[in-house]
């Protein structure tokens, strides 16, 4: 069900993307990776935002936006993976997901 949904969604999107200004596919794309995060898929999340950086160089203000997203991606992933890591890996993933809020926080100031 829960597949579906996020497919559904992607078709909706992919629609509604249509046109050739670089601005507007970014934003798409930017919609796509939230959706996907929202359902806590944070590899269609990523991949969203690396599609929009390799096939839209010229999405200035998108792109932006996708470096904040991206941490926020990378900092939820490393929390939820905190959430039932043994030991071992405790430590090194919290240091990931410490590393990520500091980096969103200074992102956010520019």
């Amino acid at each position: 069900m829960k597949r579906s949904l996020i497919l559904f969604a992607s078709v909706m999107l992919m629609t509604a993307c249509g046109g050739d200004d670089a601005e507007k596919q970014g934003a798409c794309l930017l919609q796509q990776s939230r959706a996907a995060l929202a359902q806590k898929n944070y590899a269609a999340a990523r991949d969203s935002i690396l599609s929009l950086r390799r096939n839209y160089p010229t999405a200035i203000e998108a792109r932006k936006q996708a470096l904040l997203l991206l941490d926020s991606i990378e900092m939820l992933a490393a929390k939820d993976s905190l959430a039932v890591a043994d030991s071992a890996d405790w430590e090194r993933l919290d240091v990931k997901a410490k590393f990520y809020e500091r980096k969103l926080l200074e992102d956010q100031k520019e």
